[in-house]
């Protein structure tokens, strides 16, 4: 469903584009909201795994911004996840203002037993695309991620 709107051709264009790209971001984000939650994780948990187990230990404010979380939204799956023994947080050496957070053997496990079905989940999504076609949208993603807020 296109856009309505009876502006300019550009106009036209951004807002279908928008649309499109939006309708698509969610559609997919809640199929793999939905794997994630199936296994008793929430999509919150789920990337703070995945940030911790791919880029290793990092400070709290670090990890916030890598997930795309408030620092107070993080603070609640931090607790979370620390009561269910899948982290650990400790405080930095150089500034005891800052918590550094690292995964668990317990953590690490229960990842790895994770991510296969939501890899499944996602891939499954793009199967729809050819290999050229997955490659153009990350670079118009990394592109569009790239604007500035102003």
């Amino acid at each position: 469903m296109g856009t309505k709107f009876q502006g300019s051709v550009e106009e036209k264009i951004v807002l279908d584009c928008f649309i499109k790209l939006f309708r698509a971001s969610e559609l997919i984000r809640n199929k793999s909201r939905r794997v994630i939650n199936d296994t008793g994780f929430s999509n919150g948990q789920f990337f703070v795994l995945d940030a911790l187990y791919h880029l290793g230990s990092m400070p709290q404010k670090i990890l916030s911004e890598k997930i795309m979380r408030t620092e107070g939204n993080l603070t609640m799956i931090i607790s979370n996840l620390l009561k269910r023994k899948l982290i650990r947080r400790v405080r930095s050496k150089q500034d005891g203002r800052v918590y550094i957070i690292s995964l668990t053997e317990k953590g690490k496990t229960e990842y790895e037993k994770l991510f296969p079905y939501f890899l499944h989940a996602v891939k499954s999504d793009f199967d729809v695309l050819s290999k050229e076609e997955k490659i153009l949208l990350q670079n118009i993603c990394r592109k569009l991620g790239e604007v500035k807020a102003e």
